[in-house]
């Protein structure tokens, strides 16, 4: 079990980070956020359910997590990173490392019982909703790759953002809750005073 979710891990960062999705990252919006998406909602949580954490308190991994995410959508950082692979790396890098401390926290400290797990989830899903709001449903494109061709994809530059926002909204979400929701069920039906975390050591 454990050695399948670090495989799926694994295998979610190589979808994000090579071609062909890497490739189309370059010209389409929606393929970036799919990347931070893949990142954020599927290797980072599935690596620490492989035994793969970090310890660190739960108050910084949120403060990281939320500020590293809300910094990389931020449209002048994303499309200063898109200009080099280098920067690109980095950019994609950093959102993994904090999403990976933030699911350590959230899943694997002792010290945080199964409801502040569930309340740590659940508020970083409401802080990280904002920018994919905003993107959904702003009248004017202003979230665009620096080589953004949505054309070559049938697509005008609002469409792409429009969907780039629904992506980062609906699919992040029903993770997010999810994992928030079987937390909250345990903390429910866990003994008085239990601080037993998620995913065992």
């Amino acid at each position: 079990m454990r050695a399948s979710a670090i495989a799926g891990g694994l295998l979610a960062i190589a979808a994000a980070l090579l071609p062909p999705l890497s490739r189309i990252a370059e010209s389409l919006f929606t393929a970036h956020m799919a990347q931070h998406l893949l990142l954020i909602a599927i290797a980072a949580p599935l690596l620490v359910a492989g035994g793969l954490s970090f310890s660190i308190r739960p108050v910084w991994a949120w403060i990281l997590f939320v500020g590293i995410f809300l910094l990389w959508h931020w449209p002048a950082a994303f499309q200063w990173a898109a200009r080099r692979p280098v920067t690109q790396l980095m950019e994609l890098f950093s959102i993994l490392a904090a999403a990976w401390l933030f699911w350590s926290a959230a899943l694997r400290d002792a010290t945080l019982s199964h409801g502040g797990g569930a309340l740590l989830v659940m508020t970083a899903a409401v802080a990280t909703d904002f920018p994919g709001v905003v993107m959904l449903f702003a009248p004017t494109p202003f979230a665009q790759m620096p080589h953004e061709n949505a054309a070559a994809f049938g697509l005008s530059p609002l469409n792409d953002q429009q969907i780039a926002g629904l992506l980062m909204w609906v699919p992040a979400n029903l993770v997010f809750f999810g994992i928030a929701t079987l937390l909250f069920a345990r903390w429910m039906a866990a003994p008085p005073l239990s601080s037993t975390p998620l995913v065992s050591s």
